[in-house]
């Protein structure tokens, strides 16, 4: 069980859809859409079409805007990095031995004793030892290796990093109120500087609230996405209908020419061919108005079910931050 979730949110959430691979600089789209900064810079490169400040979202074609002109402005996407980072220790547990683990934070190489949640690094016993001795790190999260291995095999989630973003604009803050006014995680510089006037709170007492919000918003857009998927049902019937419709329609028009070209074989030919030309005009602007029917019906589903899936996983998985960001 623990593997299927695991290889699930591996292939269809660390993946970036344009380039195939586990995203590298993940930044994340309005429509909540990710890809890799790289790979968001060339394809804008090549589809703004001049426009430096916006171009189409490449899964689903959601016009956005360039913050800055520039994709740096984006924002980062924490909690796929957050999950990957999840997934990557999951892997190292079930597929090293625990003698086989090294400290991540000495120069030594010493074998690993302990994993440290807030740190999101491994420990050996003397860092461990440190770390609960020094006033910054005495309060973090620290579990042991083998209770850390019994959990990722049970709920390969349940020790996701804890570890706080920092804020780009003051280096070294945490990311950990969260500004109501401006509905966006800030830091204490940014708290005192440019969000003094504004309604702000600590970040762990207004997360509940935002998560049941999103919750309830999911619910209520899982009856649209059956909306859609019916929708769909019947465009695609329809196609197949007019298909259908369109080869019954050449069989009557072939025999009935057949019939009459015993008598009149040049004009009864001419016919034929005025006929099926006008069939296959009436047949391919329908098919034409269907098919985009069905585009429109695809992208918005996909978009919905997407924004669904993205807000379901962080509902389940997010840590306070992922959800408020």
């Amino acid at each position: 069980m623990a593997e299927a979730i695991i290889t699930q949110i591996s292939d269809d959430f660390l993946e970036c859809t344009i380039c195939l691979e586990p995203y590298k600089d993940p930044k994340i789209l309005p429509c909540l859409h990710t890809f890799c900064k790289g790979c968001l810079e060339k394809f804008v490169a090549q589809q703004s079409e001049g426009k430096d400040d916006k171009f189409p979202c490449p899964t689903c074609r959601t016009e956005t805007e360039l913050p800055g002109g520039c994709i740096e402005g984006l924002k980062d996407n924490f909690f796929v990095l957050s999950l990957k980072d999840a997934v990557d220790v999951h892997k190292k547990l079930s597929t090293d031995s625990t003698d086989d683990i090294t400290c991540s934070t000495c120069d030594e190489g010493n074998k690993a004793t302990s994993w440290c949640r807030n740190c999101d690094g491994f420990l050996c016993q003397d860092c461990l030892t440190a770390h609960q001795r020094l006033k910054v790190t005495r309060d973090h999260d620290t579990i042991s290796l083998d209770e850390l291995k019994r959990r990722s095999t049970s709920k390969p989630l349940t020790f996701k990093s804890q570890r706080q973003p920092i804020c780009e604009e003051h280096n070294g803050e945490e990311l950990r109120f969260y500004c109501q006014t401006c509905q966006s995680p800030i830091c204490r510089d940014c708290l005192v500087l440019e969000h003094k006037d504004h309604v702000h709170g600590y970040l762990p007492k207004v997360v509940n609230d935002i998560r049941a919000k999103l919750s309830e918003s999911t619910g209520k857009a899982k009856p649209r996405i059956d909306e859609y998927l019916l929708i769909k049902e019947r465009v695609v019937a329809k196609k197949a209908e007019l298909d259908t419709n369109k080869k019954t329609a050449e069989d009557a028009i072939a025999e009935a020419i057949e019939t009459a070209i015993k008598g009149f074989t040049d004009n009864a030919r001419r016919k034929q061919a005025e006929l099926e030309e006008k069939l296959a005009s009436i047949t391919a602007t329908r098919f034409k108005q269907l098919s985009a029917t069905e585009d429109t019906v695809e992208t918005a589903l996909g978009c919905l079910s997407s924004t669904v899936d993205y807000s379901r996983k962080i509902v389940e998985h997010g840590s306070d931050f992922d959800v408020v960001n």
